[in-house]
């Protein structure tokens, strides 16, 4: 191989590794695992996400317990990411959409929130990190929901934390706390 062969494949390498920084983010946060969320941020890291801005570790943290008080379903979907790799640093940005249900008085509450993480990304311990985050609202919606005739059609039921099939299946670890 020659030298471009090799900058190209180190190119799909981080391409590679920073994707799955960003699908190891929701995993976490939607199976309210505050340990796997914390770890793909840096060690010195800003997350702004609308009303909660600090530290990425310390947002992993305050979300997800706010999040086990207040919400049933917390889901991200992933779409489409702009990846630019400038040696040692990184910047992306990652269309997603979270949708999180809660009770209310009036029934199952959705909330959808469209939008994009801005990221800078850096090499830490071996692997990639988000540095600093960028929460971009796009849109939003809330509403009440009819879970419909699937809700009692036999599907396994998504749950947060250990309990999801997803950590046995996957050969996880969930927190325990």
């Amino acid at each position: 191989m020659d030298l471009d062969d090799n900058r190209r494949l180190q190119e799909l390498w981080d391409h590679h590794q920073i994707r799955q920084t960003l699908a190891m983010y929701c995993h976490g946060c939607d199976r309210a695992d505050i340990a796997e969320m914390a770890s793909v941020y840096c060690e010195e890291s800003w997350d702004d996400h609308g009303p909660n801005k600090c530290d990425g570790r310390m947002f992993a943290k305050v979300i997800l317990e706010q999040a086990r008080q207040t919400t049933r379903v917390v889901s991200h979907q992933l779409g489409q990411s702009l990846i630019r790799v400038f040696g040692t640093g990184a910047a992306a940005e990652t269309y997603f959409v979270a949708t999180l249900i809660s009770d209310s008085d009036e029934g199952e509450r959705m909330t959808q929130l469209g939008g994009r993480y801005v990221d800078t990304l850096a090499r830490e311990d071996g692997g990639w990190k988000i540095k600093e985050r960028l929460c971009v609202r796009d849109w939003s919606s809330t509403g009440l929901i009819d879970p419909g005739y699937l809700a009692k059609s036999g599907f396994i039921e998504g749950s947060r934390g250990g309990a999801d099939v997803s950590w046995d299946r996957l050969r996880l670890v969930p927190e325990t706390a």
